[in-house]
Parts: C-alpha cells; structure tokens; sequence
C-alpha cells in the first residue's frame, strides 16, 4: 500500500528486458525482472501477465526504452530566451535535424544545461519515426503492456547515474550486438553513438572515430584523461575494444530489500527509475503524443485505500472508546475546514495561473522587442541550407555561428551563406570528411554582419 510502481522497458535487440520498480517515501524496492527473447513466442503475453499478476503491476506506469538505431539525437546550443518557447524554436528548424519527409516524426526535447556567463542552454533534441515508435507500441501492447512514455535510454541512464558520475565520464553500454557510447559532463549527457555490430567492416577502427566523437562533445584539453566504464552485456566482439575500462558501479539507490546484483539489465532499471522521478526533477524525454499515453486511474485504488481506512477507524474505535464523541467533533471540523479549503485553493490556484500568464507575457514581449533577430536569423539560416543538407549542431554566439553536420556537397553551401544579409567571413573550421554512408561532414564558421545585442 502506498507504493509507486513503475516497470521500465529495454527494448534493444535480442528481446525485452521488463524490470519493475517500486518507491514507498524515499526507499526504493526492486519488485521484479522479466526477460523475453526475440523472437517473442506464443507464451510471451502469459509471461507478461502472470509477471503482472504476481507483482501487483496492473496499474503500474510503463516506460519503454527504445533501441539507439531507432532514434535520432541531436544537441544545440541556444540563446537562453529562447527557453519559455523552446518547443516552438526546435519545430521551426525541425525539418533540418531529420532527412525524413515532413509529419514522419516524432519528437521531443529537453534542456540539459544552462550557463549563465554566455547566457546559452544546451538543448537536446530526440527524434523518431513515427513508423518505428507505433511498431514498438503494437507490440508492448500485444503483450499486455500499456506504454505511458517512450524514451531514450541514454537519457534514462543519465537520470539513474547522475548523482555517482565524476565530472567527466565515458560509458559503453552493451545493447543487443552492439555497443552505445555515452559521454557525460556534471550528470548531463552530452553525446551519444551507437556501434552495432557488421561482419566484413572493420570494427576497431569505427569503435576509435566514434569514441573520439563522443569524447569530442566534452569540454576537456586531454580526452585520455576522461574515465571511462562499461555495463550490460557486451557482444563477443567487442571486449578486446574496451581494455583499460573499469565495470560501471551499480547505481545507489536506497533499496529496502537488498542490494543490486550483477547481470541487472541497466537500462530496463533506468527507465523504471526515471518513471519514479518527481516531476521538474530533470531531463525528460517521451516520445509518444499526449493523447497516446496511458496513464494510471487513480480511481482503481481508492477501493483499497478505503477499505485500509475503515479498518484503522475501527481499531481506533475499539481503542479509545471515550475519546468518541470528541473524534466525531473534530471529524465534522475538519470536514467543514477542507470544504472552505477547496475554494481557497481554486482561488489560490486562480492568482498562480494569472501570475504565470503575465510572466510568460512578459517574457514573450522582451523575446518579441529585443531579440527577434535572433528567430529571423535561425530562418534565413533554414532557407539557406540546400536539399541534401541535415544540421547535427548549431552553436551562436555573441557574433559567430557555428554550424556542423552532414551535405552531400559540403563545398556549396559557402556561397549562399556568403550572400546572405547575415552572415560574413563564411569559412570551414575542419577538413570535409566523409562517413560510412558517404556523405560529407562539415564544420562550418561565420560572423554575424551585426553583432548581437541582448
């Protein structure tokens, strides 16, 4: 009784790893695991549900952990004005973070970082198919799981490990055949990479460039330096990889029932964990539109709560007989107080919704007065862009924008910057390179032709 019950989903290749989580005050309990493999078999919905049956999880939240190869992550960096209209900003430039065509996706975002000196936040922007998320979706729901967030599992595992984390940390973290690289500064994640496995490529070599670009996102003058981790379980190609790593200490959590034990599907546990955060208490990422998650009917509960309720007042009853008269006194007393405290609170509420209205206001008429140029610059900079051409990072500054990613022809995109009114001195910071895809990564730098003025 209670307790909050959340069962978290890791939904990488190789099966579904169901663990169940549960909160009471500030003490966590680790109700329960389930692990089906792929492909999933007739028994696979029975499993489910005497797993839910057995653990009391019927009304428990689900949060699924999509596979990396699903999703695209990408981190800007922002004027810090843009964050009361954050969702607005991303969705006007959307259609440059994504080679899909237009309504394909699904999306959200989260600000990982604010830094007042600079007057920047660091934004991350999580995108998928909308294909994928509702293939996901059938099939939880095939067995008998209700899905209230789809998520990212990096963004998971920085909710579990940010309190434990050093400053700066790599992690590689097994997933089904392959491995995702994360890198994290001050608990906040900055940069994630898969590498699956493909037989004939070479390995070594692709593991080398993308943990040089995740330990690139991080602000450090000796990479070597950065500590780095592993969990989960690791394909057998990959452990002569990862010589020099230290196995990633088990999250702390303040478990009533014991300890965590080695072979816990690290991600499955994240997401139950990020389910129990309290609202505001970090980075949230859900996939799936408001309309498609479920949520819990608080309702299904009030039966145990009252029947809980009438024992305790029986009890009390039987106990202290001469204090009756006195208990039915105060009862109607604080009965009339929470009559009279519901109007106080809707009119409370009333003044928090006016207040609010006018500081958002407020906001939008300085954002609106002073800092439109900025909004207008992000636009001429999405009409410039050519087809062929997806944005993986933008950077601005107080008189510079930085701006890298990917273009099958990297070399044209100087020109129509050049002759833009907005920007000057359009040049290349890094050597075009190519990726396993064969297209061109560029890095590109500009100056403002008028600074900024905040």
């Amino acid at each position: 009784m209670f307790t909050k019950l959340v069962v978290g989903i890791d939904c990488s290749g190789g099966g579904y790893h169901l663990t169940a989580l549960g909160r009471r005050f500030r003490r966590y309990i680790l109700v329960g695991e389930l692990q089906l493999a792929e492909p999933l078999g007739e028994d696979a919905s029975a499993k489910v549900a005497g797993f839910l049956d057995r653990h009391h999880l019927r009304d428990a939240r689900v949060i699924a952990c999509l596979p990396r190869e699903a999703v695209l992550v990408r981190f800007l960096s922002l004027p810090q004005e843009t964050e009361p209209q954050l969702a607005k900003v991303v969705d006007y430039q959307l259609g440059s973070l994504h080679p899909y065509k237009d309504g394909q996706v699904y999306w959200d975002c989260a600000v990982l970082e604010r830094d007042p000196k600079t007057k920047q936040i660091d934004v991350m922007v999580v995108l998928a198919e909308k294909s994928r998320v509702s293939e996901y979706k059938r099939v939880l729901q095939d067995l008998g799981l209700q899905p209230s967030a789809v998520t990212l599992g990096a963004a998971a595992m920085a909710a579990l490990l940010k309190r434990q984390l050093p400053p700066m940390a790599l992690i590689a973290c097994g997933r089904g055949a392959g491995v995702e690289l994360l890198s994290f500064h001050e608990g906040n994640l900055r940069a994630t990479q898969e590498i699956p496995f493909e037989p004939g490529t070479s390995l070594p070599a692709r593991f080398e460039r993308e943990r040089h670009r995740v330990l690139a996102a991080l602000p450090s003058s000796d990479p070597a330096a950065i500590p780095w981790f592993v969990c989960g379980p690791m394909p057998p190609a990959f452990p002569a990889l990862l010589e020099g790593a230290s196995p990633l200490p088990p999250p702390k959590l303040n478990l009533s029932n014991g300890s965590l034990e080695r072979g816990f599907d690290w991600v499955a546990l994240a997401a139950a964990y990020a389910g129990q955060m309290r609202r505001g208490a970090g980075p949230v990422i859900n996939l799936l539109p408001p309309a498609e998650r479920w949520q819990p009917q608080a309702a299904a509960r009030v039966p145990t709560y009252a029947l809980s309720a009438t024992a305790s007042l029986l009890a009390l009853t039987l106990a202290s007989h001469s204090w009756i008269e006195r208990a039915l006194y105060n009862r109607a007393l604080d009965r009339e107080i929470r009559r009279l405290n519901v109007h106080a609170q809707q009119i409370r509420g009333q003044n928090q919704v006016t207040g609010s209205l006018e500081e958002r206001a407020a906001v939008l008429e300085h954002v609106r007065a002073g800092n439109w140029q900025k909004l207008r610059m992000l636009q001429q900079l999405t009409k410039l862009l050519p087809d062929g051409t997806w944005l993986q990072e933008l950077n601005i500054s107080e008189d510079t924008v930085d701006i890298n990613g990917y273009s099958n022809h990297a070399a044209d995109l100087v020109p129509p910057l050049e002759n833009s009114p907005y920007f000057t001195q359009v040049e290349f910071t890094a050597p075009i390179t190519r990726d396993n895809q064969n297209r061109e990564i560029f890095r590109i730098r500009m100056r403002l032709k008028q600074a900024r003025k905040d």
